[in-house]
């Protein structure tokens, strides 16, 4: 039997989308600062940490009324 190697199993971790709660694959090749989208709802994160898996919502990609933000009603 081979000898475990953590870095071979650990190719990429995932991150949390903030908005949707779906997974972020975090590649191998990322480096802090890229910038990376959630696939399932569009919203832009910038790589803050990779250990432990750090994500932050790039300014001016999500505001307050996208998604499930705060809904306006107008009366009739």
């Amino acid at each position: 039997m081979g000898k475990f190697n953590k870095h071979r199993v650990d190719n990429y971790r995932f991150g949390k989308c903030e908005i949707c709660r779906q997974d972020i694959p975090i590649d191998y090749y990322f480096s802090k600062g890229d910038l990376i989208m959630c696939s399932e709802c569009g919203t832009e994160y910038i790589l803050t940490s990779k250990s432990p898996v750090k994500l932050s919502i790039a300014e001016g990609s999500y505001g307050p009324d996208d998604y499930f933000g705060d809904l306006m009603f107008e009366e009739y």
